[in-house]
């Protein structure tokens, strides 16, 4: 069924009825009696892999609080445009009486039409309902060398960076920095990382014609790990180291870093909530890395995992998200 985004013309949410999901495995739980202040809630969350750690978390953290969880899956929604308005499909739920919106994941693609349509998405849904983290704020955090841009105008410590189009300009910043890592500009989980002692011309123009664009990023020794924060509104909930592999300079979890338990310390708090409020987030998993003289802001994630911290830490950064949720929908 199509529905309207016209408010006069939204489904009464009694006959939309409840979610229908046809995998089975998303079912809300039964209401219980002590919930009333949440148990008329419907809350959306923007997911790619139903089987995700961390979006599960986020089903589980709003069933506990008697509300009901509806995972979204945003390329699964159709959109129509005429003339009495815009109107929205999607098979599994009514999207119109969502009362707000979490987006875990919003997945990775080689369409930019399909990742702009996505997006388009989200800010459609921010004019009715509220959204974390915000289109806005997922978008600074995915751009590694916008983020960048805003950490330095935040005055926040960051390594030397060079982004160029050009190879001679590309191999002087090798040369000037001794040791880069070379990033995608967009990208995840520490894929196409790359690291370069010396300039490598065949390497540089593969990597270019690729890309179209090179990110070359100061390499700062370290002790084999980085550390990552977790920061939920102006709170540095917890955060952990994250160890590479033997052999490797790449920490993500997911290329066989290992999560340990770490101090947060206020110089760490500090510079991972100062980070998070320079690209807008709600939420945010903030990487840093430890040089011999000072700690250094590396990147910002405005969609992580929580899987890590609640190994190492028994943290679970769902909860707080949630809770932030809750308490901005009271206002």
């Amino acid at each position: 069924m199509w529905v309207s985004d016209n408010m006069s013309e939204r489904a009464d949410k009694d006959k939309e009825g409840k979610l229908m999901n046809l995998s089975g495995l998303w079912h809300s739980q039964v209401v219980n009696d002590s919930c009333d202040s949440y148990k008329n809630c419907r809350i959306g969350v923007v997911l790619t892999a139903p089987e995700d750690w961390t979006a599960a978390a986020f089903m589980k953290s709003i069933r506990d609080r008697c509300a009901e969880a509806i995972p979204l899956d945003l390329s699964r929604v159709s959109v129509s445009i005429t003339d009495t308005g815009l109107s929205w499909l999607y098979e599994a739920a009514n999207l119109y009486d969502l009362d707000g919106l979490i987006v875990r994941d919003v997945g990775m693609s080689n369409s930019l039409e399909l990742i702009s349509a996505k997006f388009d998405l989200i800010r459609q849904f921010e004019r009715n309902m509220r959204v974390m983290n915000t289109s806005i704020a997922i978008q600074n955090a995915a751009n590694k060398f916008l983020s960048l841009v805003l950490f330095h105008k935040a005055h926040l410590p960051v390594p030397r960076t060079v982004v160029t189009t050009r190879l001679e300009v590309a191999k002087r910043a090798i040369a000037d920095f001794q040791s880069v890592v070379l990033k995608p500009m967009f990208g995840s989980q520490g894929k196409g990382i790359i690291k370069l002692e010396e300039p490598d011309d065949n390497k540089l123009s593969a990597l270019l014609k690729e890309r179209g664009v090179l990110y070359l990023q100061e390499f700062i020794p370290n002790p084999g790990r980085d550390i990552r924060v977790f920061v939920v509104a102006d709170e540095a909930v917890g955060a952990i180291y994250r160890v590479s592999p033997h052999g490797s300079f790449v920490s993500n979890l997911s290329q066989g870093g290992r999560p340990r338990r770490c101090e947060l310390t206020d110089e760490l708090s500090e510079l991972a909530i100062r980070a998070t409020k320079a690209i807008g987030a709600d939420f945010a998993g903030v990487d840093i890395i430890e040089g011999s003289d000072s700690l250094y802001l590396l990147e910002i994630n405005a969609t992580p995992s929580g899987r890590g911290i609640k190994l190492a830490c028994g943290i679970d950064v769902t909860v707080k998200i949630v809770d932030l949720l809750f308490a901005q929908l009271k206002r």
